[in-house]
């Protein structure tokens, strides 16, 4: 069926329900960046199915608002005769200032699950203030349209297990016991969880619901006396069930949670960032509501001892994975490889690594034009030949038990031009000094930004992106609250945190370029009156591109940066492979 006879369908809900509007947005009721094909509601009206945007569907238009790592994928997916392509350009809610604008006397809907509290508020305030009104609807209207069709897909059932404390080194009990803590600081008797990798945290489980984040969609209850999993029962084994019961959490079906939250007749926490308005409604029908941040949210981002030594761990095997695959690529271009070709062998190469549990995201193998899409995903259709004549871009992760890698290496087969060299080069120089920064206690992500952006800014050139993420253990590959962005974040970078550092540039038809390795922060050694002093830990252990860098842009301090990052190469990662690979991976590593 069309985009444009879909619309129909939903416009027709619309006119049943009484609204003028109807807003669409990306997330789940889990307020998931990666959602399940079930509750893939924006892909299926409009036909973008990047990660991030939202729709607005009015009786007579409809809308995408999408950043700017999606500007080419959406004017490539989007049908322009029923869809108008919103490019986000700064970091306020820009769906918000058009609905402010354009709202006048007008009714909106939203499905509650899908609107967290905070923004619910926002809009109720929002459509008081032009006379309209925001409608609060008991259905999803896009889930109406599909069952129309009999284009309704079931909730994934795939089965529970439980991840070792040699992984999280932390039990269930002694996560239970901390939060309980937390419930007593902020003066509640219940806290209710709808975020998939928290209760993951949480519950030291891990599942497959979410394709490349090992998550159970589920729902968690935790108060003073009692822990609730509420989870589709059927995808719990006997012997995950003995042992969540053995640190005291009960299990009770999915569907039972809003009844019994409408039934507690207590005092109960809501995170009004990710817990969803309907969330809201169900608790205060006999509850006080508090609403505060997830404790588990800033827990979960400062990774323990163990943690940190396994995605140490998993990042060198990662990068054997990676060094294999680059000389396969050297060797194997001139076969006609693909992006597709590329893709899967890649992903080879990584399953041979041991505990490997899938890729952490969908590979971005992109050559030439493609590699200027940002958030780039091969397809048939799209699929390019590699060669020796442009830029190759290979952004790509996997998850392991004992860590989440998320790498990006822009490579060159043949003899780049000097353009190319001098681009990948200021890239590669913001790389740096984004790596080498040392900071006080209490920096956010938005005051080390400008380092990697530098080198670009100078020459009027930049990247229309963030500069780096959070990344969880062996959970999501996008993990808050930390980031590295323009954009406000309020968040201090603390030792134990692991975030991205991915400076690109991208040149719109031609050629895309974007250099990324994880950083664990760590603190400085130091006894300055100024501190405690922060620094970064690169994770990612492979080589870049030797035939893009051009060592005359470096300074004495990139050199002897560059130098030292090869040793740890050469020491925790050439043992990892053939004595072939070995011979040709020290070529690659002699740079001066």
């Amino acid at each position: 069926m069309t985009i444009a006879k879909k619309l129909q369908l939903l416009r027709n809900e619309m006119v049943k329900n009484g609204i003028d509007m109807y807003l669409v947005p990306s997330i789940d009721a889990h307020n998931s960046e990666y959602v399940p094909e079930c509750w893939q509601r924006r892909p299926w009206i409009s036909g973008f199915d990047g990660s991030a945007g939202e729709v607005l569907i009015t009786l007579d238009a409809a809308y995408l608002w999408t950043d700017g790592r999606y500007f080419l994928q959406a004017e490539q997916q989007l049908d322009s005769s029923v869809f108008t392509l919103m490019k986000q350009q700064g970091f306020v809610a820009e769906t918000e200032v058009w609905l402010a604008n354009n709202s006048s006397g007008k009714k909106l809907g939203i499905d509650p699950r899908l609107v967290g509290i905070g923004r619910t508020n926002k809009l109720q305030e929002i459509m008081d203030g032009c006379a309209g009104k925001l409608v609060v609807l008991a259905d999803n209207l896009i889930d109406n349209c599909k069952q129309q069709l009999n284009d309704v897909q079931a909730i994934p059932n795939n089965q529970a297990y439980a991840q070792p404390i040699n992984y999280t080194g932390l039990s269930t009990a002694d996560k239970l016991a901390w939060l309980r803590t937390e419930l007593a600081n902020n003066h509640v008797n219940w806290f209710a969880f709808n975020v998939l990798d928290e209760i993951a945290w949480l519950f030291n489980v891990r599942g497959a619901d979410i394709e490349y984040n090992p998550l159970v969609i589920s729902y968690a209850l935790i108060g003073e006396q009692q822990a609730i999993w509420f989870v589709d029962l059927t995808k719990v084994s006997g012997e995950l069930k003995q042992e969540l019961a053995s640190s005291g959490v009960e299990l009770l079906d999915y569907n039972q949670f809003g009844d019994y939250v409408a039934e507690l007749n207590s005092s109960i926490g809501l995170d009004d960032k990710t817990a969803s308005f309907w969330m809201l409604q169900q608790a205060q029908v006999s509850n006080q509501v508090k609403l505060l941040r997830s404790p588990i949210v800033y827990k979960k981002a400062v990774k323990n001892a163990v943690e940190q030594d396994g995605t140490r761990f998993a990042h060198q095997k990662d990068a054997a994975a990676m060094v294999n695959f680059i000389y396969w690529l050297e060797r194997n271009w001139q076969t006609g490889v693909d992006e597709l070709i590329a893709s899967d062998k890649l992903a080879d190469f990584r399953a041979q690594q041991d505990n490997l549990r899938g890729l952490s995201f969908a590979t971005i193998s992109g050559y030439a034009a493609n590699g200027a899409i940002i958030h780039y995903r091969s397809t048939p259709t799209t699929n390019k030949v590699i060669k020796n004549d442009s830029l190759y871009l290979l952004d790509s992760g996997g998850q392991y038990l004992e860590g989440t890698t998320d790498t990006t290496r822009t490579f060159h087969l043949g003899e780049p031009s000097a353009e190319l060299r001098r681009h990948y080069t200021l890239v590669l120089k913001g790389h740096l000094a984004l790596s080498r920064a040392k900071f006080p206690h209490g920096t956010c992500g938005e005051n080390l930004d400008v380092l990697a952006r530098t080198p670009l800014w100078n020459e009027l050139l930049n990247y229309r992106h963030g500069t780096g993420h959070g990344v969880g253990s062996f959970l999501c590959v996008h993990e808050g609250p930390q980031r590295i962005s323009q954009a406000f974040s309020g968040v201090a970078l603390v030792p134990g945190m692991i975030v991205s550092n991915e400076p690109g540039f991208y040149f719109d038809g031609n050629y895309g370029i974007r250099i990324e390795n994880l950083c664990l922060v760590t603190k400085v050694d130091s006894d300055s009156e100024y501190g405690p002093f922060y620094q970064f830990e690169d994770l990612t252990l492979i080589p870049y591109c030797k035939r893009l860098i051009d060592v005359s842009l470096l300074s004495d301090e990139d050199r002897q940066q560059l130098i030292k990052y090869y040793e740890r190469i050469k020491t925790l990662v050439l043992p990892r492979v053939t004595p072939e690979i070995q011979s040709w991976l020290l070529n690659e590593l002699d740079l001066f």
